[in-house]
């Protein structure tokens, strides 16, 4: 204690107290309390000091091969070098990606869980089913690549081109694939089919790549998923790209068109982009925001991420925010509009 410039010691202060009874067990109980204040305090501060203590897992909800998969190794090794710990990828594939937010959703938020979100399932899926999540759940840390939407027939497929499916699911029903109900895609094809008079029947495809799958067993007459996932399948002539959901034709996939060449006014993406669960220490999730951040920016991984066929789309903590806010909403408006989802 000091008082007037002089220290005083505390067996001082208990000395001249000793004349009420009480004082020494007052005295005694405050100290007591501003020691276990202070070791409180010094033990959380250690905690976050000691960030990261073990392994960083990055959970993905699709299966090892997808866009989304392949955006989130794109930064686990940099963000190992970067934290001086390991960083692993899960993947926990189900429900359109929803597997994977579950279980970040009820991980521990400590820094050492993130999870890869994707536009359907933290945007969409939350809001017309019981997804065992919300994205109130999570945090965004940084937006990371965008990903055109595609359409694509199997080689053997009656389709030589989009007109050719329209003029079909006009008087026909006609079946398509997706990752999963309530994704991007599917809620995007829902609504062009309503906008354009289609019979369309939707099935799910366990992932980007099971979709594919469908439409190459003949299960599904077309497949409408992230437009890289069809690279190998299109220079094979196994998958024939009938239009991309982009401005712009892509440069990987040279011979397809968008729907806008073919008459039909369609611009879809998917975005994938990192998020922490609810809670994660302020200190902690700035490190990991600012770290991420400048990973993704890097020419390096820029250029992976070309090399894949994703587009750097890179946004930070709060511009990636006010994107999910956004697709929620749009989201609730399309659901709505397709009979999704309750008014």
């Amino acid at each position: 204690m000091w008082r007037k410039g002089k220290h005083i010691c505390m067996s001082q202060v208990l000395r001249k107290s000793w004349g009420n009874k009480e004082e020494p067990m007052k005295m005694t109980r405050a100290i007591t309390s501003i020691a276990a204040a202070a070791t409180v305090a010094l033990t959380g501060a250690s905690a976050q000091a000691q960030w990261p203590s073990e392994t960083i897992r990055i959970i993905v909800g699709f299966g090892a091969g997808d866009a989304i998969d392949g955006t989130a190794r794109a930064i686990a090794d940099r963000l190992s070098e970067e934290v001086d710990a390991p960083v692993v990828v899960v993947n926990i594939p189900g429900a359109g990606g929803a597997l994977g937010l579950v279980e970040a959703a009820n991980a521990e938020a400590d820094g050492h869980v993130l999870v890869m979100g994707s536009t359907g399932a933290l945007t969409a899926r939350p809001l017309f089913s019981d997804a065992g999540y919300t994205p109130d759940d999570f945090v965004a840390i940084t937006q990371l690549t965008e990903v055109p939407l595609g359409l694509a027939v199997a080689e053997d497929s009656p389709y030589e081109n989009l007109d050719d499916l329209v003029s079909a699911a006009e008087s026909e029903e006609v079946s398509y694939s997706t990752p999963a109900p309530g994704t991007t895609q599917h809620i995007n094809m829902e609504a062009f089919a309503q906008e354009n008079d289609l019979s369309l029947t939707h099935v799910g495809g366990q992932g980007g790549q099971g979709a594919i799958t469908k439409a190459l067993s003949g299960e599904a007459d077309f497949v409408f998923v992230g437009a890289s996932n069809y690279t190998a399948l299109a220079e094979s002539g196994d998958l024939r790209v009938l239009a991309v959901a982009a401005e712009e034709p892509l440069s990987y996939l040279p011979d397809a068109p968008t729907f806008a060449d073919e008459g039909y006014d369609l611009v879809a993406e998917v975005w994938f982009g990192l998020l922490a669960p609810e809670g994660v220490p302020e200190d902690v999730l700035t490190t990991l925001r600012e770290t991420i951040h400048g990973i993704a920016q890097e020419d390096a991984t820029i250029e992976r991420f070309e090399r894949l066929n994703f587009v750097p789309a890179v946004l930070d903590h709060e511009a990636f925010q006010a994107r999910i806010d956004a697709n929620i909403e749009r989201h609730q408006q399309i659901l709505t509009n397709i009979g999704m989802m309750d008014q």
